[in-house]
């Protein structure tokens, strides 16, 4: 709350009596702040500012230097664990590379800038880019440093949030976002995977990602004994995911992505043959994302040179997911922008995940979204219905429904 109040100050040696005015202001961190004016029109003036978004201690600091405080800050929760350093490399490179491509915006100061600022800034972004799935990205950064701003009083609203970002023309159509493979394609993968050099693997790994929608870092960072037999088929407890680039096992970024997926007897097979190929699990050292070594349980995947340790995403790509492609006959040789040749998949691991979905809205009737959303462990139903809503579709109920219509007034 703000307000503008007279003060008197204690008599002068000479009996007169100095007067100014307080203007007061509580910031959104909670602690009130305050300066005085000689005058109350220069009290009142400041508080418009104030309400505008310029907050005392603001006047100096720029977006730029914003931006180097949440990576500071945000690093900080790296270490202790709570935040993926994935996230806070992806705040590092959006400040160097884009950030650091518009120095006007850069060096805005947080007491200037205005939500048409943060517009203009993200349109030049597409400019350069031609990006929107980019700029999406950027506005999203944005509005988190600007929530960061906020917290510690340096800001008084938030100029990002305002912000829009025209998405491409098919995904505004609601043209889906992505084209699954049909039948043969999977049944050819499916067969692939049983003609390898190392057939169990690829097989488990296929099933896995075919019947239970994994994410390549689920995939990876699965433990051993995260995955449980039953009788018929077998329950599999995400609660681990490989970082890509360090390749440290974390916490899934989300609570829905700690789930417990149900697969069949086929997957629960294969992964039965793998694990008698394999030998047993052997628990390792592993050095994790806060640089702390601890003993953590066998991979259901380990690496393929040690026979322990984690199976990295680059080893998995090469070892297993391209040779894989190239003998289902999924893998094309095209030239690129300089002339060479070069080996082009046809789509990469996660469209399994995709097909994952598509294959339990196949079945009668179909699970409710609810339901989708737990197996595949998405933030929301929104992320759901955004991706997979154009799968929801049953024909026997649309025929009802324009049937009874009729019915309605024909009779």
């Amino acid at each position: 709350m703000a307000h503008v109040r007279k003060i008197a100050h204690p008599p002068r040696r000479d009996g007169s009596v100095k007067v100014s005015w307080r203007a007061t202001w509580t910031g959104p961190d909670g602690k009130r702040q305050s300066r005085n004016f000689p005058r109350k029109k220069e009290a009142d003036a400041w508080l418009t500012e104030v309400n505008a978004g310029r907050v005392g201690g603001s006047s100096t600091m720029t977006v730029a230097d914003l931006a180097d405080q949440h990576i500071r800050w945000f690093d900080g929760l790296v270490k202790a664990g709570k935040r993926a350093a994935v996230s806070r490399d992806g705040y590092q490179i959006f400040r160097s590379l884009h950030l650091a491509a518009d120095p006007a915006f850069a060096n805005k100061r947080l007491s200037d800038l205005r939500a048409p600022d943060c517009q203009a800034f993200l349109d030049d972004l597409f400019t350069r880019s031609g990006s929107s799935d980019l700029c999406v990205r950027g506005r999203r950064t944005l509005v988190t440093w600007c929530k960061f701003a906020m917290r510690k009083g340096w800001l008084n609203a938030n100029p990002a949030q305002p912000c829009v970002v025209e998405r491409e023309a098919a995904a505004r159509d609601g043209e889906p976002a992505f084209e699954l493979p049909d039948k043969d394609t999977l049944k050819a993968i499916l067969t692939a995977a049983g003609e390898g050099d190392h057939p169990q693997r690829d097989t488990a790994v296929v099933r896995l990602l075919l019947f239970g929608g994994f994410r390549i870092s689920e995939l990876l960072g699965l433990a051993d004994d995260a995955v449980i037999i039953r009788p018929k088929g077998m329950t599999v407890k995400v609660r681990e995911r490989l970082d890509r680039r360090y390749k440290t096992l974390d916490t899934p970024k989300t609570a829905k992505s700690r789930r417990d997926v149900p697969l069949g007897e086929a997957a629960s097979l294969a992964v039965r043959a793998w694990r008698l190929a394999r030998g047993p699990a052997r628990a390792f050292a592993h050095r994790d994302g806060q640089l702390q070594t601890r003993r953590v349980a066998g991979r259901l995947f380990p690496d393929t040179r040690s026979g322990e340790g984690v199976w990295g995403y680059n080893e998995f790509m090469n070892e297993c997911w391209f040779p894989l492609m190239r003998r289902a006959g999924l893998v094309q040789i095209l030239p690129d922008s300089k002339g060479k040749n070069r080996p082009v998949l046809a789509f990469g691991p996660h469209m399994l995940r995709h097909v994952a979905v598509s294959l339990w809205l196949a079945q009668k009737p179909q699970p409710k979204v609810k339901k989708v959303q737990e197996l595949i462990g998405h933030a929301t139903l929104q992320m759901t219905m955004d991706l997979y809503g154009h799968l929801w579709t049953d024909e026997d109920e649309d025929d009802a429904i324009a049937q009874a219509s009729e019915r309605l007034l024909v009779g």
